[in-house]
């Protein structure tokens, strides 16, 4: 938390120094669920309050990223206060050159995204119908925002419990398989063994967007699903050979029905008011993990 708040400060202080000159931005980072516009100014007026705007919009996909960090819990509560630090910034820099003003908050029933989880230690079953063991978390996945579990692998010591992303051509599958030498459980991806246990410990720790696995005090990393182009599909094979947790928030659509919202790509009502322009924009914003 102490990291993301000084890169969000550090973020923030530089959005300062970079808003008195905008640059023209293509709208490649966001998209207008809904748009408002009323101006008694000319055409360059517009495209200067254009320019203006996207450059805003790739700042908030910035905040965005820097907000989630590696905890999903409390983003939106997280977002919605670096959004008003973003905000009060802009406004005291622009307002004895421009007379802009900017008010940025986050609608969390426009922005788009779903959660499935299980928080209570139990087998990888689906549990709403269906194949109970083999089944698809998710279809038609095009972003992945978390996707954190943890899990021991029960029954035998030939069972293997499996996660598998795929894109259509090419698989990504993650196992989960109990070590033949202390006990516990290995963790393999694309059948390499990438963490090892050492000293018994049954539970393995696995976060898929980061490609990172912990066993004990074994960690690793690995090459995770980033290297497949989406849309993804996304299957648990093998559910009641582990036991453990899951959480998996992201866009797509969701064979099961006990999921919630999630701001996986989160939109943002955005108003701009100046002597000649008024916007008022709700956009999907456009994450930048870079």
């Amino acid at each position: 938390m102490v990291a993301n708040e000084r890169g969000q400060l550090l973020l923030v202080g530089g959005i300062a120094v970079a808003i008195v000159v905008f640059s023209t931005i293509l709208f490649a980072h966001s998209l207008a669920v809904t748009d408002s516009i009323t101006t008694t100014g000319s055409a360059d007026t517009i495209e200067r309050s254009a320019d203006r705007e996207a450059s805003v919009e790739r700042d908030l996909g910035r905040l965005a990223a820097q907000t989630q960090g590696d905890d999903p819990d409390g983003f939106e509560e997280r977002y919605e206060n670096a959004l008003q630090n973003y905000t009060r910034t802009h406004n005291r820099v622009v307002a004895s050159s421009g007379g802009t003003y900017l008010n940025a908050t986050l609608n969390e029933s426009a922005s788009l995204g779903t959660e499935l989880n299980q928080t209570v230690p139990s087998k990888f079953q689906n549990s709403s119908g269906g194949p109970q063991n083999d089944w698809p978390v998710a279809n038609d996945v095009s972003r992945i925002a978390v996707f954190n579990l943890t899990a021991d692998v029960i029954g035998g010591s030939m069972n293997t419990f499996t996660v598998v992303i795929r894109n259509g051509s090419t698989d990504l599958t993650v196992s989960i398989e109990p070590s033949t030498v202390d006990g516990g459980n290995n963790v393999t991806v694309d059948g390499k063994t990438q963490c090892y246990n050492s000293n018994g410990t049954a539970n393995v720790d696995v976060d898929l967007v980061a490609g990172s696995c912990t066993v004990g005090s074994n960690s690793s990393s690995f090459d995770s699903y980033h290297s497949l182009d989406p849309p993804y599909s996304v299957e648990i094979e093998n559910g009641n050979k582990a036991e453990g947790t899951y959480r998996f928030a992201a866009t797509g659509t969701f064979p099961r029905g006990d999921t919630a919202p999630y701001p996986v790509v989160p939109a943002v009502d955005t108003t701009y008011d100046t002597p000649s322009a008024s916007y008022n924009r709700t956009v999907l914003v456009e994450v930048d993990d870079g």
